[in-house]
């Protein structure tokens, strides 16, 4: 593989896309043993992959702000194509899984991939192409309006109407594909195999009764404000954190300098460039992951990008052991494991970049991780009354989010004028890109913070069961994969109190 700047870029002949996928169809419809059948599903998949990698290197120069234009122009197009194209895939995999070999198949992949793409096949048909396009649509306007540079109050109407344009449109598409609403539908985008609303909502329960209160009576003497660091350039980062990686362990030292051989970072600032968005894209094909950020200087930023240097590297290390790209990335709650604790295996680093401002840099760390929790489980159930009742006005969806504020972060004061004016609602990207994925932080914070404690008593072990959680991917289901990383299950009765309370003892005793 090159660098990244290095690859071309040529966009893809969508009408022969589909005809070529539309062979892999006729092929696996033919098939009459199970070898033809898996050469020909396992050959529609890696060429699934080559045009995912080829959509993905636009997106993330248009992320980046490289060409913008060009590669807006270019995104615009595949969110066109791109409904049409997945869903000639999940008529091969219909067939795969509808085929006498599913057996076959099961027995030498494992059956999270079945149920994968079982789940999938409930998700797409021919009827909802153009509602999946016009949500990608949405989706872009929306990323636009964030990186245009204007004030984010300023474009308050704009947002609104995207928002109630997204839900109208997603749930229309639910419909058609014959869900009670947008809320199940959402829950099998997710691949919720193993947990409902039911646990979800016991889950916010804890959070509410336990941390709230906890966040309240320490926002009586911590102000959340992340300190520069001593490191003030995107470069000087850059090779902090290389040196970082190399230290940890071997692994870890040959993904990062798999990153910076191939340059599969950008974390300068520049026009048209989102920079306050952090991500991790995955290129597929080159099983190789990018890194997106924008570093100024300040502890807050320095700590998103290592959480996205997590996702980068578990997503290296599972295509690196697990033979299905379907197996390279877990569900939302476990990847957000693999990011999230990376940020405390950084601990024992810290001084390297935030010299006499580590303990301040962890005090705001802990604190933000607690005190984000109450707020991740309101905008979980604001999500969730939204599209329960998807015709409540605008003034009533004001209201709910107030009476919903109340409950999970009482200090928070609520401006009635905002309501009666119909802005008191909040602006919270995961609700127009990501519906229903923000609790998820919530459920794989509790693992962190188990993940963190064993840190300090054991960091060579916490880390190999960390990796160990990485390299398996997604290769079975969530709660074995708490077994492979020796962790509770977050929805126990008694693990949010078992994990929470050494984290805010630790947090009290820096106050």
């Amino acid at each position: 593989m090159n660098k990244f700047s290095e690859l071309n870029y040529s966009r893809l002949n969508y009408k022969q896309t589909k005809e070529k996928l539309l062979n892999y169809k006729k092929e696996i419809l033919n098939a009459s043993s199970y070898e033809d059948i898996r050469r020909a599903w396992l050959s529609m998949r890696e060429y699934i992959q080559y045009l995912s990698y080829i959509e993905e290197m636009a997106y993330i120069r248009y992320l980046c702000g490289v060409s913008y234009n060009f590669y807006k122009e270019e995104v615009r197009i595949q969110n066109l194509e791109d409904p049409q194209i997945m869903v000639i895939q999940n008529e091969c995999d219909r067939l795969l899984i509808n085929s006498p070999y599913v057996k076959e198949f099961e027995l030498e992949f494992g059956h999270m991939i079945v149920n994968q793409l079982k789940n999938n096949s409930m998700l797409l048909n021919t009827s909802t192409s153009s509602l999946q396009a016009e949500e990608a649509r949405l989706r872009m306007e929306y990323t636009s309006l964030l990186s245009s540079g204007q004030d984010r109050e300023a474009l308050s109407e704009q947002f609104y109407d995207i928002l109630d344009n997204l839900i109208t449109v997603r749930s229309e598409m639910a419909n058609a594909l014959g869900y009670k609403s947008y809320i199940e539908m959402a829950y099998k985008l997710q691949g919720r195999f193993d947990y409902g609303e039911t646990e979800i909502a016991t889950f916010r329960t804890q959070i509410q009764k336990l941390i709230s209160p906890a966040c309240k009576e320490l926002r009586n003497s911590i102000t959340l404000q992340y300190p520069d660091t001593d490191v003030r350039d995107a470069k000087g980062l850059i090779a902090v954190l290389k040196d970082m990686f190399s230290d940890i362990s071997q692994g870890s030292r040959e993904y990062i300098n798999y990153i910076f051989e191939h340059e599969l970072f950008d974390i300068t600032d520049r026009q048209f460039k989102r920079n306050n968005i952090f991500s991790c894209c995955m290129l597929p094909y080159k099983k190789a992951p990018f890194i997106i950020g924008a570093y100024h200087g300040n502890g807050s930023e320095a700590n998103y990008l290592i959480h996205e240097f997590g996702h980068g590297y578990a997503f290296y290390t599972a295509a690196r052991s697990q033979k299905l790209y379907e197996y390279h990335r877990a569900s939302p709650s476990v990847n957000e494991i693999h990011s999230k604790a990376m940020e405390h295996f950084a601990y024992p680093y810290l001084d390297t970049f935030m010299g006499k401002q580590k303990n301040n840099y962890v005090r705001n760390h802990l604190f933000q991780s607690l005190d984000n929790l109450p707020y991740r489980c309101a905008i979980d159930e604001f999500e969730h009354a939204l599209y329960k009742d998807i015709k409540l006005t605008r003034i009533q969806r004001c209201e709910l989010w107030a009476e919903i504020e109340r409950k999970y972060m009482s200090w928070r004061i609520t401006d009635l004028q905002a309501i009666k004016q119909g802005t008191y609602w909040p602006n919270q990207s995961h609700l127009f890109t990501h519906p229903f994925y923000y609790i998820e932080y919530n459920i794989a914070q509790i693992n962190v913070f188990e993940f963190y404690e064993r840190s300090k008593h054991n960091y060579e072990q916490a880390w190999q069961d960390y990796t160990n959680l990485c390299e398996t991917g997604g290769s079975t289901n969530y709660f074995n994969l708490l077994k492979v990383g020796n962790l509770s299950n977050p929805f126990a009765s008694n693990t949010v109190s078992m994990v929470c309370t050494p984290i805010l003892e630790e947090l009290y005793s820096l106050v």
